[in-house]
């Protein structure tokens, strides 16, 4: 019996069963569903952007997701509905917030549970066992799937969140399929195995080129010579940096972000400089110490490829690896998936039990065959009330990794945060604000006030009788005192 669940709720009658069809892809991407349900009549039911969803076959659970998208529109009855509903697995619930931590020394095991025990709810981690140590990882600002996807990268595993929750961490390519496909086994529908082959790209040496390690302590000293000089430029980039000068241990800052006011020395990591605040003198003794910053590089090949096919080379830059170990496996791993040809097939079958990146292997006597394949797709049809019809892809490890390789172009920037990086949380706080505004309104009424008005009048200096001095031309006094006036021939003035 196929029924579906929403929210706990059994709603498997209102669901056009049909159309109900499960899409598993590449193991570390996310599943959906789709199927499309009426609503009329005493239906109630609307399904919500949110809402979880649990699909079982029988009492197997064999999908767990949460609608993603809903499509509405009308149907023929009075006040019917039909809605096209999506839902994607919990990955989509997996990546609601954005990674940023730093891992030294800890298992996979640990970083994955630390992951989800700060950055989700409700996920565990019973299945991702991983005891393999890795020296040093950075997640800046990615999902937390992207995050398990880099220590899988690393490790050659594969991992995927099931329909509980739980994420399951293992190394790919053993996860075996519960059958294998013979021309007599009977498992999958007659005449629907398809197979194509090409071997248009391969890479048998492959060359890991990563960011920076630790290396051992590196001690040396500077003379200085003359007196006119405060900046000095070291042989490596370091970290663990300590300085004497003279003898006398100093502190040391980061250039550009500390100041000499706590600080002796100044750090310029990117330009492998120290500054002082002041010229130092001749014969002044710098002794310096520190872990001087490696880069990372690993090779490998295989020998039975570049004998068949050639020598063919890939580089791979990844700045987030940092430890040479981490190097190796990844450059391993990179050669046993690109070594061979792709080989790819597609079948259909009725017989349940399959999924994403098992192993299943083809044995043909009239096909000439006899190959391990990795599913990479599984599309569930419901076909009656009880079971699905299942649509299979193969592919080799080959394509498989190709495969990867492609989608990965399209995840977030998986870029190392940088040591000196701060992080700035921006929050959001919404609110409602009420403006009460009081105006009164008062009647007009009449205001009497006096006005006294005061008036200063200056009397003429010269006095009665006093004949001014007439000057010719324009001319405005200067004072009250000012005796000086303009003149006129006509008037005031006499010509001699």
């Amino acid at each position: 019996m196929i029924i579906l669940k929403i929210n706990g709720t059994d709603r498997s009658s209102l669901i056009e069963r049909d159309t109900l069809q499960i899409d598993q892809i590449l193991t570390s991407q996310a599943d959906t569903a789709v199927f499309k349900y009426r609503k009329y009549g005493s239906r109630t039911l609307v399904p919500a952007v949110g809402d979880d969803i649990g699909i079982y076959q029988n009492t197997t659970k064999i999908f767990g997701g949460t609608i993603t998208s809903i499509k509405e529109t009308e149907i023929n009855s009075a006040d019917g509905l039909l809605y096209e509903v999506s839902a994607v697995d919990y990955t989509f619930l997996l990546d609601s917030k954005l990674v940023s931590e730093t891992y030294a020394n800890q298992t996979v095991a640990y970083i994955i549970n630390d992951i989800l025990t700060k950055y989700t709810s409700g996920f565990t981690s019973v299945n991702a066992s991983s005891t393999f140590t890795i020296t040093k990882i950075v997640f800046n600002q990615i999902p937390a799937s992207q995050c398990i996807k880099r220590l899988a990268d690393v490790l050659r595993y594969d991992w995927y969140i099931d329909e509980n929750k739980d994420v399951h961490f293992f190394s790919k390519f053993t996860n075996s399929a519960p059958y294998d496909l013979t021309d007599t086994s009977g498992n999958y529908v007659n005449q629907s195995l398809e197979r194509q082959i090409d071997g248009t790209q391969l890479a048998n040496t492959v060359k890991v080129r990563g960011g920076e390690y630790d290396g051992a302590t590196y001690t040396d000293k500077i003379t200085v010579k003359g007196s006119n000089t405060k900046s000095f430029l070291l042989p490596y980039r370091f970290s663990n940096l300590v300085i004497t000068l003279n003898a006398v241990s100093k502190t040391v800052g980061i250039d550009n972000i500390d100041d000499f006011s706590t600080k002796d020395v100044l750090y310029n990591f990117a330009e492998k400089t120290i500054r002082w605040n002041a010229v130092l003198t001749d014969g002044d003794l710098i002794q310096y110490s520190g872990n001087p910053k490696i880069p990372v590089l690993a090779i490998a090949s295989d020998p039975a490829s570049i004998a068949l096919y050639g020598a063919k080379e890939k580089l791979i830059r990844d700045t987030s690896i940092q430890d040479l170990t981490v190097a190796r496996k990844r450059a391993s791993a990179e050669v046993d998936t690109y070594k061979d040809a792709i080989n790819q097939g597609t079948f259909e079958t009725y017989t349940a039990g399959l999924r994403t990146g098992m192993v299943i292997n083809i044995t043909s006597t009239r096909r000439n065959i006899n190959t391990d394949f990795i599913i990479s797709k599984v599309t569930f049809k419901a076909r009656t009330l009880n079971d699905f019809t299942y649509s299979v892809d193969l592919v080799t490890t080959r394509q498989f990794g190709l495969i990867e390789l492609l989608q990965q172009l399209l995840l977030p920037d998986p870029r190392q945060a940088d040591d000196t990086e701060v992080a700035e949380t921006i929050k959001t706080d919404t609110a409602e604000v009420t403006i009460d505004e009081l105006i009164s309104v008062l009647s007009p009424y009449q205001d009497f006030v006096v006005v006294t008005i005061a008036e200063n009048i200056l009397n003429d200096p010269l006095g009665a009788g006093i004949e001014p001095t007439w000057v010719l031309g324009n001319y405005t006094p200067t004072a009250q005192t000012d005796t000086k006036r303009m003149g006129r021939l006509d008037y005031s003035l006499k010509v001699y």
